[in-house]
């Protein structure tokens, strides 16, 4: 389908990769990455029961180079997610409609004047962020995890100055 070397996203669940990337305004992920987060015994058989329309394979690049990966669309991850059962796979679910997917969309189309979501990465917690007019903006589910600090009493300070602020 296409020749060049695609450079993808990386994005990071339990310390696995997926490498996401953007081909004709669609999302496309690398099977193997999709199928180890799955938890599945062989990651690479994850494409032998999609469509035709739900994989393909590309040029991905890398530090060393380049290499041929096979991919899976958005709809092949859904197929994978409903008939691999694994109680993890809810949550992995909701992590690639979230955070994954809009965060992937907005790399490709950053638009100045509208919102773009973006990961950060704080006390080694993931949390999802928007950039907007210049600022990050939390979302207020994710205020209890930013204001939990390592320290207790008056050294989190961070976490002093959140609480003052939502009282």
């Amino acid at each position: 389908m296409h020749n060049e070397a695609f450079t993808p996203l990386t994005f990071h669940r339990y310390n696995r990769p997926l490498r996401g990337l953007m081909i004709d305004n669609q999302p496309w992920f690398v099977a193997r990455d999709i199928g180890l987060l799955m938890g599945h015994r062989h990651p690479e058989r994850i494409c032998h029961s999609m469509d035709d329309d739900q994989i393909d394979s590309v040029h991905i690049a890398h530090a060393g180079g380049e290499e041929k990966l096979s991919i899976i669309s958005e709809s092949g991850i859904y197929r994978a997610l409903c008939r691999f059962t694994h109680p993890e796979n809810r949550n992995l679910r909701r992590w690639l409609t979230q955070d994954v997917l809009p965060t992937l969309r907005d790399a490709q189309s950053p638009a100045t004047s509208s919102p773009r979501r973006s990961l950060m990465t704080w006390d080694a917690r993931r949390i999802s962020l928007l950039e907007w007019q210049g600022e990050l903006w939390i979302p207020l589910q994710a205020l209890p995890a930013f204001a939990q600090g390592r320290a207790t009493g008056k050294e989190n300070t961070r976490a002093n100055l959140l609480a003052r602020w939502l009282r």
